[in-house]
């Protein structure tokens, strides 16, 4: 491989590094004391750069929390798709989705009314966030379509109007319940989800189809 290829590389690769620890930075920042809390002063430093470091990455702190949140429900929508994908009973898929697990350690409950509140604050925020969300609705529907194809059921109403209340209802559930332990929110959202869905209940025991 050429030298100059070589050297491109490498500076990419560093420059990913420094991107992914910012992120890491502004995670544990933004869970520790909240959006507000958390400058870019503080993130940069906290990941051990100056503040030139992350303006090379990222064009505000707006853009590094919406990067964080995007890739977390992506994560989910990925979760989701690889649980349906499985050769697994009805029971044990309904089982799987009862007991996944957080993707990662980015605690939404806690900064679910700070980012509400930001979206009413700033238009280039909301405009980015009601963007995330709209995609985070279609591949949402996708996969909904595809469980209930797996499960052999028919959707108690359109999946759209389902991704539409299962959307509400977990911001609403991070909102009620942000001081509740994180393995009982966890249960709770899991839980309405399935009831939401029509499918808490199956007693059928076969294979998913």
């Amino acid at each position: 491989m050429p030298r100059a290829i070589r050297q491109r590389l490498s500076r990419e690769e560093k420059r990913q590094e420094t991107k992914e620890k910012l992120l890491r930075s502004a995670e544990q920042l933004f869970n520790q004391g909240g959006y507000e809390k958390a400058s870019v002063d503080l993130i940069a430093e906290n990941a051990g750069f100056s503040k030139g470091a992350f303006y090379s990455n990222f064009d505000s702190k707006e853009a590094i929390f919406l990067e964080l949140l995007e890739a977390s429900k992506r994560r989910k929508i990925e979760a989701l798709e690889y649980l349906v994908a499985q050769d697994m009973s009805a029971d044990q898929l309904l089982a799987a989705i009862r007991n996944s697990e957080p993707d990662s350690d980015f605690d939404f409950a806690q900064l679910a009314v700070e980012f509400q509140l930001q979206a009413s604050r700033d238009p280039t925020f909301a405009k980015a966030y009601a963007k995330l969300n709209r995609n985070y609705r279609d591949s949402l529907i996708g996969v909904l379509e595809k469980l209930y194809a797996k499960l052999g059921k028919t959707p108690p109403t359109p999946v759209k109007d389902l991704a539409d209340i299962l959307m509400a209802t977990i911001s609403g559930l991070l909102l009620q319940a942000a001081e509740t332990p994180a393995n009982v929110r966890k249960r709770l959202i899991s839980e309405a989800m399935l009831l939401i869905l029509g499918i808490s209940r199956d007693t059928s025991g076969g294979k998913a189809k």
